[in-house]
């Protein structure tokens, strides 16, 4: 903000709107009273300005590069750079928030919320303890005696770490409320469905079938594949790929081992190959016991031969992350 540079003649028709300033030799108050006072003005050039004045006086902001005071014309209130691109700040002091109207009334329409460290910027003050502020997309008014302007409001903004988050619309507080409910309903949606696939998972029943002897290797094997497709779903999800592993070997319509099952063309991703690094460094405990449980013979999936992710909302029965159909 520059303020070097002359007012044109005083003419209360070139002034659009009354602006409360506060800084440095100026001290931004709000006055009903429009007063005549003598400024004793010694400027030796249009850069500077200094005089005094006798205590408080009304100011009016002209535009961003002159000051109008009191129906006195002056070039410049003598203020360092930093200390005059506060001049029309504005945030408030309310511990939480203050209402933003649309009118300058306390009956006014609520246009938003001027939050605690929020800045917005003055455009103009009324008569009557209001500013009119614009801070984003938010316009309207705010009482004075909520806020903080000039020196006040760049000491407060220091304090309070200001981050450059500006004030809120009723419509987008209704957005982000919005946002917010639907955000913790997606959240409750999803912890409902692992409570049912947990109660799912602890209401398989095991029935048994008969035992296949099974070379280390086969057990290596079976223990990768399990932790691969179902390391995340505790022991029983782990123990339910098993269990369809070896319903697979029992059937006719698959090969009749193991290796033969998990290699099949088509049926798990990367089949034999894809296993090396488990296999590698050795299969999970939890899925070693799966894999020895599941060739003794035990059938948590009722003889049911395939499984998909529950994620694709494939029919059957949910256990651990998978489904069994």
């Amino acid at each position: 903000m520059n303020f070097n540079k002359k007012v044109a003649k005083n003419s209360k028709d070139k002034i659009p709107t009354k602006r409360l300033v506060q800084a440095g030799a100026v001290t931004l108050v709000f006055s009903a009273m429009v007063a005549t006072v003598a400024i004793n003005s010694n400027a030796s050039s249009d850069k500077e300005f200094s005089g005094t004045t006798a205590g408080v006086f009304n100011s009016l902001y002209y535009d961003d590069a002159t000051l109008q005071v009191s129906g006195t014309n002056v070039t410049s209130v003598g203020l360092d750079s930093e200390s005059a691109g506060w001049i029309l700040s504005l945030m408030t002091n309310a511990e939480d928030f203050a209402y933003v109207r649309t009118t300058p009334s306390d009956d006014g329409e609520i246009a938003g919320k001027l939050r605690k460290g929020d800045m917005a910027r003055v455009e103009s003050l009324t008569n009557n303890g209001w500013y009119q502020i614009t801070s984003g997309n938010l316009t309207g008014y705010i009482k004075a005696d909520v806020s903080l302007t000039g020196q006040s409001c760049k000491d407060y903004a220091q304090a309070v770490g200001y981050n450059g988050s500006t004030g809120i619309t009723v419509a987008e507080e209704e957005a982000a409320i919005a946002a917010f409910n639907a955000a913790i309903e997606e959240a409750a949606r999803q912890e409902a469905a692992k409570k049912a696939a947990a109660s799912a998972s602890s209401s398989v029943t095991s029935t048994q079938k008969s035992s296949y002897s099974a070379a280390a290797d086969e057990v290596t094997l079976l223990a990768a594949i399990v932790e691969k497709e179902a390391g995340g779903s505790g022991y029983q999800g782990m123990l339910a790929v098993a269990s369809v592993v070896m319903n697979r070997v029992r059937s006719s319509s698959y090969p009749d081992t193991v290796e033969g099952v998990i290699g099949q063309k088509g049926q798990f991703t990367g089949g034999i190959s894809g296993l090396s690094n488990i296999i590698s460094r050795g299969p999970s405990s939890a899925a070693i016991r799966a894999a020895e449980a599941a060739l003794a013979g035990e059938d948590i999936v009722d003889g049911k031969v395939s499984f998909r992710s529950s994620s694709t909302g494939y029919s059957g029965t949910v256990i651990g992350d998978n489904v069994f159909f």
